[in-house]
């Protein structure tokens, strides 16, 4: 059995790609490092439409149980919808540390009722907007998608419910990140997520220059060194 093992967790309509430039980071710590691929990821959209937030819980747990059966320690670390995954299961399931990285508390109003609205007539939307940056570095790891399902914005909130419903019950020290650009997300995501563990330390990191994807953001090298911090302290006592 090793030591530590660190499961990391994508984004909302993203792949495992995202999370690769951290794992390799944390990899070359000597921890294990599972990349988990959530259910309807990394096929099509179309598979993508038909699942529900149960089933992106259910691989992203069926990814760490079997995390936890190789590991004495574990860490999650989440980006955006992996970010409430990662709460949730750290709430439910424990862990000795959670990182939640650009998650939002909630889908805003505005993209939830325009979602609801045209996807009765375009089911599956254009992505017009890249959200990771133009880095040629970064661009390797963007989503493959090209269209998502605008339907599954509501179970994207349901899970955001369910996940912030949840962190009273958080036991596992908690590094809350979030961009200074990120305009996806409402502002008071990060702040809100602290306000809400309130039975465990946390503390938010702010990345000056990054948007969403903060993985492969321009801050990426920041944020790399600080989670490895972070789950240094937390893992390992140092």
């Amino acid at each position: 059995m090793s030591n530590v093992g660190c499961l990391l967790l994508h984004g909302f309509s993203g792949s495992p790609l995202e999370m690769v430039p951290l794992g390799d980071v944390l990899q070359a710590e000597g921890w294990t490092v599972s990349i988990a691929q959530l259910a309807g990821h990394g096929t099509s959209p179309t598979e993508l439409a038909r699942t529900r937030w149960q089933d992106w819980v259910a691989s992203a747990r069926a990814a760490y149980a079997d995390l936890r059966r190789r590991n004495s320690r574990t860490a999650i670390v989440g980006l955006s919808m992996g970010g409430a995954l990662a709460l949730y299961l750290a709430a439910t399931e424990g862990t000795d540390a959670v990182i939640a990285i650009s998650t939002p508390v909630r889908v805003r109003p505005l993209i939830a009722g325009a979602a609801r609205i045209v996807s009765r007539l375009m089911p599956l939307a254009p992505v017009v907007v890249r959200l990771s940056p133009r880095d040629p570095i970064a661009r390797q790891y963007r989503s493959p998608y090209t269209k998502i399902p605008l339907g599954a914005t509501e179970e994207l909130s349901a899970l955001l419910e369910a996940a912030m419903r949840s962190l009273p019950s958080l036991r596992a020290p908690l590094l809350v990140v979030q961009g200074r650009r990120d305009w996806v997300i409402p502002k008071d995501s990060g702040p809100e997520i602290l306000a809400r563990a309130t039975h465990t330390p946390g503390r938010i990191l702010w990345l000056r220059r990054s948007g969403h994807v903060a993985t492969l953001d321009r801050d990426r090298e920041v944020l790399f060194d600080e989670v490895k911090g972070f789950l240094r302290d937390s893992l390992m006592g140092a």
